[in-house]
């Protein structure tokens, strides 16, 4: 991010615009806005059923996250819903809202089918994105006109042989994510419907372009800015952990040592069910188990 657009981070209202390529490119956005103090104030237009993931589609509900039905006309109240009480956050509590224009993640099926629609339609044609879907985006932009001061927009490209994934960062595997953020003053986009359209499918040729220069270069088109971690944060980790850690191992010590035999398999079961369920849980967020959202049915594009 060029320095000079650096300068407005945490001191304003924001849409964030990502490509929605790999498994974990909206935790990397959370990463970033835990080290500039804005998870508090983080949401995301998601999809429904989300908000049924235990833990993390929780959380989103807490944070008052719009969650979307992939269906219009239910979908245009929920933005103006969602949109009427985020512009009432007074200011310096600043809200991140991340959005997905592509609607669903990358995959080569899904690939296909964009630039089958893009050919049909006139559109450039993506190598490294999905065609992105402007009704949602062109109307939330009319919205938030006036309320909220920038869209920034993410590219997020990854190095390294480790696959990006919420498994491999669950084993503790090293995952670096390289983003190219990019500032726009939401009062200088366009007005209506079409151009803004014209103005999304333009942006995400360019990050097209920057993905493509990146594969060949390993690097973007700025010098590279670490942001620093908050050892604070490790710190919380570690009292939460000591507090509600240290009494569970006791207990479950207890029962392996005096309990019967009942509740010792009763223990090992449960965790053994925790375990399966929580692989399931994870196996959600796998790309080749996402939804079949924008491939082709019966001819015609879902």
């Amino acid at each position: 991010m060029h320095p000079d657009e650096r300068e407005h981070i945490a001191t304003e209202h924001i849409v964030v615009i990502m490509n929605h390529t790999y498994e974990i490119d909206w935790l990397m956005a959370w990463i970033l806005a835990e080290r500039y103090d804005l998870i508090g104030g983080t949401k995301i237009y998601g999809k429904e059923s989300l908000r049924f993931v235990p833990t993390m589609g929780w959380s989103w509900i807490f944070v008052e996250s719009i969650f979307l039905k992939r269906d219009w006309n239910k979908d245009k109240k929920r933005i103006h819903d969602g949109v009427k009480e985020l512009v009432a956050f007074p200011d310096g509590y600043w809200f991140t809202l991340l959005l997905f224009p592509e609607g669903t993640r990358y995959t080569p099926e899904k690939h296909e089918a964009s630039c089958e629609v893009a050919r049909q339609k006139g559109y450039p044609e993506l190598k490294h994105h999905l065609l992105p879907r402007t009704k949602g985006f062109a109307y939330s932009m009319q919205e938030m006109k006036g309320k909220v001061n920038a869209v920034y927009d993410c590219t997020i490209e990854f190095k390294g042989d480790v696959d990006p994934s919420l498994m491999n960062v669950l084993r503790g595997k090293k995952i670096i994510g390289h983003m190219r953020i990019r500032r726009h003053e939401i009062n200088k986009m366009p007005d209506s419907e079409e151009d803004l359209g014209v103005w999304l499918r333009d942006l995400f040729k360019e990050k097209d372009d920057l993905i493509d220069e990146f594969k060949k270069t390993g690097k973007f088109d700025l010098p590279a800015y670490h942001v620093p971690r908050k050892y604070n944060d490790l710190l919380i980790w570690l009292a939460w952990a000591t507090v509600t850690c240290l009494p569970l191992f006791y207990f479950l010590g207890q029962i392996f040592i005096s309990g019967t035999f009942l509740q010792q398999v009763f223990i090992i079961g449960l965790f053994l069910f925790m375990s399966v369920a929580a692989k399931w849980l994870i196996g959600w967020t796998e790309t080749k188990k996402g939804s079949k959202y924008g491939i082709k049915k019966n001819g015609k594009n879902k």
